[in-house]
């Protein structure tokens, strides 16, 4: 279901500004990052502004790629990749070199009072930095872009999932409203037929009121309905954008499935999850900025050379030099400590998430067997049951041996049946989604 909907991301082109600094395959990160997709301006873009128009029908898949398409969220989150891939450019860039003008021996005393003695000195000064500290930037700048691409496919999952669920509301809230139909049809019938024999004398006024309040029941619970499926509506509506109600009906078919996956078939498949996959990354990255911690340590040198001229006798001679600060104090030990910790602390949220997303797996899967289990026993027992009866009554009230009361109780059990039976589905279907939304993978191909 939805994991087939949010199969599919464009993979990441080698950024030309990088130069001759590509990420090593150490450190490259184990996904591709989506790419703004060149398409006509007509079309919307990924994550893109607006809102789509009106449409008379949507199916799931139209509901979940406008969702997609149109969520402010997800738009964010792909406006951060570029924003990162900003910063990886800036990470290769070298150090600007300096421009140094000196003035010497003027302005003093004796002969040395004007400008005829004096000394200057132009020079450039760069900064050459050791210890691969360039390279280690880009390496974790470059995780750092990878890591956007993890969040924005968290958030592509969760909008999709959001949306599939939304839309399951509105098509369980279509399908009751058809149901409740039913049965104000029904009562209808039955009051007919009651007045029927009111008026002829075979039964009570009392049955006729009774029938009444039957009827008046039943259209109390379709106009609830309604009310229900124009709010289902609208919530679906407003995952992309649109204020008002953005579609006339849904088209789609809910499942009837009687079973649920067992937890340990599915517990590999969790790797696939962005919330946990993104920690492979995160991981990386924490450890690329050790590395690149203790490359600080390596004390830079900063090289300089340029030309002094002599007023005196308008001589001219070169000058260079070499600095380099002395380690004594500062060898960046509390960042490389702090750095280390954070690798390990990273090491055991994996472990967290893992733990979490295993125990909402579970909590899934607990609420789609519970789901299986009361439709297939609705399904098979208690609705033909109910139809049984109320077929075996009604032939009996029309023979005279039943009243009306027990004619509109066991009428109001099968309708009550089939109702519970749409709930159960719904929770079936949407218990597969957080399901489906958890492992990647749709649960009909297990």
């Amino acid at each position: 279901m939805t994991a087939s909907l949010l199969a599919g991301c464009s993979s990441l082109a080698q950024n030309p500004e990088m130069g001759s600094l590509p990420a090593p395959e150490a450190y490259a990160s184990d996904r591709d990052l989506p790419l703004r997709p060149a398409v006509p301006p007509e079309q919307p873009v990924p994550g893109g502004a607006g809102a789509p128009a009106y449409a008379d029908t949507i199916t799931l898949r139209d509901a979940v790629t406008r969702a997609i398409l149109f969520s402010p969220s997800v738009r964010a989150a792909f406006i951060e990749i570029d924003a990162r891939r900003g910063e990886e450019v800036q990470s290769a860039v070298r150090p600007n070199p300096s421009l140094l003008v000196e003035a010497e021996n003027f302005g003093g005393s004796k002969d040395k009072s004007g400008f005829e003695t004096a000394e200057e000195t132009v020079s450039l000064a760069q900064t050459v930095e050791l210890g691969d500290k360039r390279l280690k930037r880009l390496q974790a700048a470059h995780l750092d872009t990878s890591l956007a691409g993890w969040d924005h496919e968290t958030l592509r999952v969760k909008v999709a999932t959001d949306a599939a669920q939304a839309f399951v509301d509105v098509l369980i809230a279509q399908e009751r409203i058809k149901v409740l139909g039913e049965f104000v049809s029904l009562a209808k019938q039955t009051r007919t037929s009651v007045d029927a024999r009111v008026r002829g004398g075979k039964a009570s006024p009392i049955e006729l009121d009774r029938a009444a309040v039957a009827l008046a029941r039943a259209e109390a619970l379709q106009k609830g309905e309604r009310a229900r499926l124009d709010a289902a509506k609208r919530k679906l509506s407003a995952l992309w954008g649109s204020a008002d109600i953005a579609f006339g009906s849904v088209i789609g078919r809910l499942g009837n499935g009687y079973t649920a996956p067992a937890p340990e078939a599915l517990i590999t498949l969790l790797e696939n999850n962005p919330t946990l996959a993104r920690w492979g990354d995160e991981i990386n990255r924490r450890v690329a900025q050790l590395d690149l911690e203790h490359a600080k340590a390596i004390p830079d040198i900063t090289v300089s050379a340029g030309v002094r001229t002599f007023q005196e006798n308008d001589a001219a001679a070169m000058v260079a030099s070499v600095s380099m600060p002395i380690p004594l104090f500062d060898r960046n030990q509390g960042n490389i400590a702090a750095a280390e910790r954070r690798v390990a602390k990273a090491e055991n949220e994996q472990l967290a998430t893992r733990n979490e997303l295993y125990a909402t797996l579970v909590e899934a899967l607990g609420e789609l067997n519970v789901a299986a289990t009361e439709l297939k026993a609705l399904e098979k027992d208690v609705l033909p049951g109910a139809q049984r009866a109320y077929d075996k009554t009604k032939i009996g009230f029309d023979e005279g041996k039943f009243d009306i009361l027990s004619v509109l109780d066991v009428q109001r059990t099968v309708f009550e049946s089939r109702l519970e039976v749409l709930t159960a589905r719904a929770n079936y279907e949407k218990a597969r989604v957080r399901v489906e939304a958890l492992v990647g993978r749709d649960l009909n191909g297990l």
